[in-house]
């Protein structure tokens, strides 16, 4: 099952969202569930999903790392302690910054180690080191102050095998959480396959501009459903579990109740048929 998480979001007749066909938003009849941008706010009060927030769950560091001799602060790691650790390099001029990249790996790694030896490989040698860590130290640089493209364009490329779903973790833990306009977000396959099927935007083209547009519309989701746009992300995340990042699984959920007869299938419908096909309820 995936985590329950806690907090309260506005959505529903506020900002026209209806989960089933047949319900009034505003004086105006809905039809049946369909993809769209509303849809985001389906997700957000989605009670098969559990409620919004706590998204600061911690995570177990592997014990990966020590065993390639890399230290990792703490046994135990979270997206708090990833911001402040973020801030305290943005303090030094002598900052590590690879060392900092290795926390966000730890936290952010589930289990499939298999690219990690060849990033780590990147900073092998004091030159490399030196190399990698001016790199990431330009990324974050723009990432703090909003340049989301440039800060993209900094780090992609650069460390074999550190593709954009790691680096955008990156970025995001670098990026200014008081800001109030848009900033890096976390873009991995699952976040990318939750966004198609539920708004059929498509952010799988992995370049500076895609990924910008990404987190300009994370930024307008975040207003227009006052949610943060991480809690959106992670939110996101949850649904990709959900549909194992294949968008073919929920509309496959979807046909099942419309075979059945049904006439009334909301988004809430569709999950729970979703979660009953993966086998996380009878």
């Amino acid at each position: 099952m995936l985590p329950r998480i806690t907090a309260t979001v506005r959505t529903d007749a506020a900002f026209g969202v209806g989960n089933r066909r047949g319900e009034t938003t505003e004086g105006r009849e809905l039809g049946m569930w369909q993809e769209s941008d509303s849809a985001v706010g389906d997700l957000l009060t989605s009670r098969v999903l559990g409620e919004v927030g706590q998204i600061d769950a911690p995570v177990k560091v592997s014990s990966w790392w020590a065993d390639h001799g890399i230290t990792i602060d703490s046994s135990e790691l979270n997206r708090d302690a990833l911001f402040a650790l973020a801030a305290r390099c943005r303090e030094r001029a002598d900052a590590d910054w690879v060392s900092f990249l290795w926390h966000v790996l730890a936290w952010g790694v589930m289990g499939d180690f298999r690219n990690a030896p060849t990033i780590v490989a990147s900073a092998a040698s004091a030159d490399q080191r030196v190399r990698l860590n001016e790199i990431l130290r330009r990324a974050a640089e723009a990432s703090h102050l909003g340049e989301i493209r440039s800060a993209y364009t900094v780090i992609r490329g650069k460390v074999p095998r550190l593709g954009s779903a790691f680096f955008s973790k990156f970025l995001y833990f670098t990026g200014d959480r008081s800001s109030s306009d848009p900033s890096a977000v976390i873009l991995d396959s699952r976040v990318s396959a939750a966004a198609f099927t539920l708004t059929g935007r498509d952010y799988s083209e992995q370049n500076a501009a895609k990924y910008e547009d990404f987190c300009i519309d994370m930024h307008k989701w975040s207003q227009q459903f006052e949610t943060p746009a991480d809690v959106i992300e992670f939110r996101m995340y949850q649904f990709g579990q959900l549909i194992d990042s294949r968008r073919w699984k929920w509309l496959h959920a979807e046909a099942s109740l419309y075979r059945e007869g049904c006439r009334q299938v909301g988004f809430d419908d569709i999950a729970e048929r979703r979660a009953h096909l993966a086998g996380w309820t009878k």
